[in-house]
């Protein structure tokens, strides 16, 4: 068998050629668990996501004495003041729920994050007062945004006949801060060794994806009056000095990228070490 030094070039380029032409994939990642795509295992995955009520939401929700308890796994945390009547206000509230998946496209060499899902959220309950009906519950938890859209999804469990919405488009958002993708360096060895990829992201401006939700959903569950309704109304007003909407979400993301060895990269590889050792063994015959 005769080896020069073009089928040794040729071998080497094919190999080469193969780690850039890695096809565009989906990864997918939840919590404890791990997936392999284009030369790299994915694991590790950890971090939380923390919804913040805005102003005109707490405004809303102290018109209508609102309260409220986490939905596990998410953890609420909550500052009040008290006026001089003794009543109980929020000052600030926020809900933070871990992230249980995350969902990326990879093309051998740059990842890019396309969806964020959480666990947990925030139950809000009513009693009849002046800004309501009656009593009324509205859960609003594991939250899944979709980057692509820029759609919170969430599972909503609402009283007063408004049921179980799974997988929801309740909100968008405005504006995105901090990095959603990064680069690998396509057809590492496994001794390269692990990268780290995290990343804060901060999403602002949340506004119902429809305008009838106000009613549907807000208003019905919680049992609100017209009182409590313009309430939720003014939170859901994009205007000039409302660009909140109804908050914002911090997202603070890990994940643990790890070169793995590719048989076919190897076998290519010992094709073109083999052609350059017999080619070698051939000169010296000479």
């Amino acid at each position: 068998m005769k080896f020069n030094k073009s089928l040794i070039a040729a071998t080497a380029i094919t190999m080469f050629a193969g780690a850039a032409q890695a096809a565009l994939e989906t990864v997918t990642i939840e919590t404890g668990g791990s997936s392999a795509s284009n030369g790299y295992t994915f694991s590790d995955l950890s971090g939380s996501g923390t919804l913040s009520f805005s102003r005109l939401l707490i405004t809303a929700l102290n018109l209508a004495s609102v309260g409220m308890q986490a939905v596990p796994a998410a953890t609420l945390q909550i500052s009040t003041s008290t006026n001089a009547t003794g009543a109980v206000r929020y000052v600030s509230a926020a809900a933070a729920a871990p992230v249980t998946g995350l969902t990326s496209t990879f093309d051998g060499a740059t990842v890019t994050v396309t969806a964020v899902q959480t666990q947990g959220g925030s139950l809000q309950t009513t009693v009849k007062n002046s800004a309501t009906n009656g009593a009324g519950s509205l859960s609003i938890s594991d939250l899944k945004v979709d980057l692509t859209t820029k759609t919170i999804y969430a599972d909503i469990v609402g009283a007063n006949g408004v049921g179980t919405l799974n997988d929801y488009a309740l909100w968008t958002y405005d504006t995105i801060s901090g990095p959603t993708t990064f680069d690998l360096t396509p057809g590492a060895p496994a001794s390269a060794g692990a990268s780290t990829l995290s990343s804060t992201n901060v999403l602002s401006g949340l506004f119902l994806v429809k305008a009838t939700d106000i009613d549907a959903i807000f208003v019905k569950s919680l049992n609100l009056n017209n009182t409590g309704r313009s309430g939720i109304n003014a939170v859901n007003n994009r205007t000039a000095t409302n660009t909140a909407g109804f908050g914002s979400i911090t997202s603070n993301i890990s994940v643990i990228a790890t070169p793995i060895p590719e048989p076919s990269t190897y076998a290519l590889m010992a094709a073109g070490l083999v052609g350059l050792g017999l080619f070698g063994r051939r000169r010296a015959a000479r």
